[in-house]
């Protein structure tokens, strides 16, 4: 139909709306230059080229998510090779900002992806013949975002039943009685799923992985040792990234299984296969307790180490996957971590975090006092503020401690380098990676070490890591001068609310001083 004008006249019968036809807008390629006549030859193109599956991304999102994924792309035009599957837990999928086009009318966001098949056939006109995606390659995309679906409901039906105290049970509702039992006989405590959903996200990894100090210690043990590696069948307890177990097979392993009980062990195949490790390395996703393996294994390499070492208790698992799976002259990687105690002043953290609450904005808020010293506090603290000696509570030898000797009562002894006050004791540890598996010198620390072997510390003195130190605030503060003998006895254990906290409990006797005593919670 003409434009208005004039100079041209028609009849009824000349033009109607019929007549209408729409010019094609030109499609762009998400990743390059390129212009297509149609949305669909741009999709196949970003297929078969940059190994993009829209259709198959788009799969599982909404109208407004879709808008977003084609929006974020042309913004901030990500590597084509890290979008093999979606994080459904990535902040711009919920960002509004994202559904303003970033090419005006763009065709992509017109597109009914509800009509494309995930493996379509290329439309008639394609210039290049698209990869058809394995039927492989579509299970684990699909399972993964199956995996993320699954993790969303879980943590809103927990909310639901933590909110309303109700849970939905086979279309039925079941009101959730919190302290009641059932039958008599009580509601089985579940320790376990929190900690496991709490790894199946990216943020606790990237922390992980952006420490230097912790993955440089393992990548430097691993591939300094390629006789130790070389030909190796490797379990990675907790795998995951599975970046320890691609440090394994770079250093020759001939095999490499990796565990992880959380979905990120979906997450960590598809990294083993992008990176062309699927050969070597096997990911299964379960429980070490529960899972089996086909043969024995050299080596079982595993970052199991939480704050003040022994928190969340996940060293248990690495054990019993000793037990059951290491040959006689297998290696456990790390060899040693030691437990460290040293007095620490902390006068500015206690006017900082403790004194704060003496005058909060003119209004006394000191209630808000009474469970600080409840628990231990992780921070990063200075280490000029260490204020004596540090010793070792206990070297936890994982070639051959066992699971009941993880809870602990030791003595001690301190002393004190000059004169300050003591707010609280600061807990660390060190690591040592050996060839043998021997007990090292925790005194010596890297002095101990052989070639080819790695130690690393947590200390205040050394470089920052994820780890932080960990403080136990002192209800009653002392004050040493240079010399005086702080002795004492040092007991931890699980927490028996909670099997993947720990139980601190000190008592310690300054020289001429009276006899203290404190209980913390490190959680």
């Amino acid at each position: 139909m003409s434009s208005c004008g004039s100079s041209v006249s028609s009849t009824p019968s000349d033009n109607t709306w019929d007549d209408w036809t729409e010019e094609a807008t030109p499609a762009h390629s998400l990743f390059d230059e390129k212009v297509f006549g149609t949305p669909e030859q741009a999709l196949e193109y970003d297929k078969a080229v940059h190994g993009v599956d829209l259709a198959l991304l788009a799969a599982t999102l909404d109208f407004f998510e879709r808008i977003r994924l084609i929006n974020w792309i042309r913004s901030t035009k990500p590597d084509p090779k890290t979008l093999s599957r979606l994080d459904r837990n990535a902040t711009w999928l919920q960002d509004d900002a994202f559904l303003k086009p970033i090419i005006q009318d763009d065709p992509l966001l017109q597109l009914d992806f509800d009509t494309l098949s995930l493996s379509p056939n290329a439309p008639t006109g394609s210039t290049s013949a698209p990869q058809q995606p394995s039927e492989s390659d579509l299970i684990d995309a699909l399972r993964a975002q199956l995996s993320d679906s699954n993790q969303a409901f879980q943590q809103l039906k927990k909310l639901y039943q933590e909110r309303v105290g109700v849970a939905q049970v086979g279309g039925a509702e079941e009101v959730v009685a919190k302290g009641g039992d059932d039958n008599g006989k009580g509601k089985e405590r579940d320790d376990d799923s929190h900690y496991f959903e709490s790894y199946a996200y990216n943020e606790i990894h990237e922390i992980m992985l952006k420490d230097k100090i912790r993955t440089n210690s393992y990548r430097d043990f691993i591939l300094s040792n390629p006789s130790i590696f070389k030909d190796a069948v490797v379990l990675d307890v907790g795998c995951g990234t599975g970046i320890l177990s691609m440090f394994a097979a770079k250093s020759g392993a001939k095999k490499v299984y990796a565990v992880d009980a959380s979905a990120v062990a979906h997450k960590a195949e598809r990294n083993i296969k992008n990176n062309g490790l699927s050969d070597i390395i096997t990911v299964i996703k379960g429980k070490v307790e529960d899972i089996e393996l086909p043969e024995k294994v050299d080596v079982i390499v595993s970052e199991w180490m939480g704050y003040f070492l022994l928190y969340e208790c996940m060293l248990d698992s690495v054990l019993h996957a000793r037990e059951r799976f290491l040959k006689p002259t297998g290696l456990m990687v790390p060899s040693q971590c030691s437990i460290m105690l040293s007095l620490f002043d902390g006068s500015y953290l206690v006017q900082d975090r403790i004194n704060f609450w003496n005058d909060v904005y003119g209004y006394d808020m000191t209630s808000m006092k009474s469970e600080i010293y409840d628990d231990a506090m992780i921070e990063i603290v200075r280490g000029e503020d260490v204020v004596s000696d540090e010793v070792s509570l206990m070297d936890v030898v994982t070639q051959t401690v066992t699971v009941p000797e993880l809870s602990f009562s030791t003595p001690f002894t301190l002393t004190a380098t000059r004169s300050s006050p003591v707010n609280a004791f600061l807990g660390h540890f060190d690591n040592f990676f050996t060839t043998d598996g021997r007990l090292a010198s925790a005194k010596e620390g890297k002095k101990a070490l052989k070639d080819g072997e790695v130690f690393f510390t947590t200390s205040a003195a050394g470089t920052p890591t994820h780890w932080k130190q960990t403080l136990f605030l002192l209800r009653e503060p002392i004050t040493v001068a240079e010399g005086t003998v702080v002795e004492g006895t040092f007991r931890c254990s699980k927490n028996p609310e909670n099997s993947r906290e720990l139980v601190v409990e000190m008592t310690w006797k300054a020289t001429g001083g009276e006899v203290k005593a404190q209980v913390w919670k490190v959680r």
